[in-house]
C-alpha cells in the first residue's frame, strides 16, 4: 500500500517535471528566436515496452523537443515503469535529445541518456541507447519507440500519446 502511494506521488512529481520543462523550453524559444521558424513539440502516454529477455513493462512515455530556427534541436524524454520497481531496476529513465526531425505534422527524434554508457535500466535486462520517438503530431495518435538492439528481430513498440507541436 505505500509503495503504491509512494509511485502515485512519484507520477506526479514526474508530471509537474514534464511541465516545467515544457514551459522552460518554450520560455527560452521565445527569448532566443522570435520568427516562427520555431518548433516545439511535447506529448506523453503509457507505453507496453518490450524487454530483452521477452517480457513487458508498463512504462508512461514523455518527452519535448525544440526545433529552433538556426536548425538546433534539443530536448528530453523520460521513461518510468508504473509496475513494481525491483532491486536491480530504478522504473525510471531520462536524457537528452539531441537530433532529429521535427513539423506541425510529424516527428522523429533520437535521445541518449546523460552518460552514454549508462544503460535505461527498467527491465531485468538493460535497454540500451540511443532511443527514438517518431510519430504524428495529434490527440490519441500512435507513437513508435525503440532502443538500439542487436537483435534483427527487434522491432519497435507503438503506443497511444497526445502529441501537441506548434510553432514559438
Amino acid at each position: 500500500m505505500i509503495v503504491k502511494q509512494i509511485s502515485n506521488y512519484y507520477l506526479v512529481y514526474l508530471l509537474l517535471l514534464h511541465s516545467v520543462l515544457f514551459t522552460l523550453f518554450t520560455q527560452h524559444a521565445f527569448a532566443t528566436e522570435q520568427t516562427s521558424n520555431s518548433i516545439i513539440i511535447h506529448g506523453g502516454g503509457t507505453a507496453n515496452i518490450g524487454c530483452p529477455d521477452g517480457s513487458t513493462l508498463n512504462t508512461i512515455v514523455s518527452f519535448v523537443a525544440a526545433k529552433l530556427a538556426n536548425g538546433t534541436i534539443a530536448g528530453n524524454w523520460t521513461l518510468s515503469s508504473t509496475e513494481g520497481i525491483s532491486v536491480s531496476t530504478n522504473g525510471f529513465s531520462q536524457g537528452p535529445i539531441y537530433q532529429g526531425n521535427l513539423s506541425m505534422e510529424q516527428f522523429n527524434i533520437q535521445g541518449e541518456t546523460f552518460n552514454p554508457q549508462e544503460e535505461i535500466n527498467l527491465c531485468a535486462s538493460p535497454l540500451l541507447t540511443p532511443i527514438s520517438l517518431a510519430g504524428q503530431c495529434g490527440r490519441d495518435v500512435i507513437v513508435t519507440i525503440q532502443f538500439q538492439s542487436n537483435d534483427p528481430l527487434d522491432t519497435p513498440d507503438l503506443f497511444s500519446a497526445d502529441v501537441e507541436c506548434q510553432y514559438v
